[in-house]
């Protein structure tokens, strides 16, 4: 970011440069490091970014439905229904519709998910390390509180005026 625009403070009232919403912030950050994260999981086990959070998620919580993933993950269905065709494709989820709606499905990671998984997760572990490690101890607990906050904010739908 320029020099000018670091110098200017974020609260400051009236116009301000995109550069300098949160928002904008926040969504350049995140594409940066996806495009980061996806070449390490091509690397490590020719996943993409979503196919992983999905193997992640399965590894950690077990079978879950479509619907807990889809809300966990924070991708829309349509997404997550492309993703779970292609892992099961693949071999490394198991899909298993519910006896009384067969609408809706169960994903399970099968033995070659598991180990895909093992495989690559030491590289995301890795990754996660280096990036926190650019970061003080104080800074990372400050960075946690300020997410959860914008978190909360995120859900609200109301602005009033001031």
């Amino acid at each position: 970011m320029p020099e000018n625009l670091r110098l200017k403070s974020i609260d400051a009232a009236g116009e301000r440069p995109l550069q300098l919403y949160v928002t904008y912030r926040l969504s350049t950050l995140s594409a940066k490091l996806n495009r980061q994260a996806g070449f390490v999981l091509k690397r490590a086990g020719n996943l993409r970014v979503p196919e992983w959070r999905i193997l992640a998620l399965l590894s950690l919580h077990g079978e879950m439905n479509g619907s807990a993933i889809t809300e966990l993950a924070g991708f829309d269905p349509g997404q997550i229904s492309r993703i779970f065709r292609a892992l099961e494709t693949r071999g490394l989820i198991s899909v298993r519709r519910a006896d009384e709606d067969r609408r809706s499905a169960y994903m399970s990671l099968t033995r070659a998910g598991r180990a895909l998984h093992a495989k690559v997760l030491p590289a995301m572990q890795r990754r996660q390390e280096q990036l926190l490690g650019e970061l003080t101890s104080q800074e990372r607990a400050t960075f946690l509180r300020v997410i959860d906050k914008l978190q909360v904010a995120a859900d609200r739908r109301d602005f009033p005026k001031s």
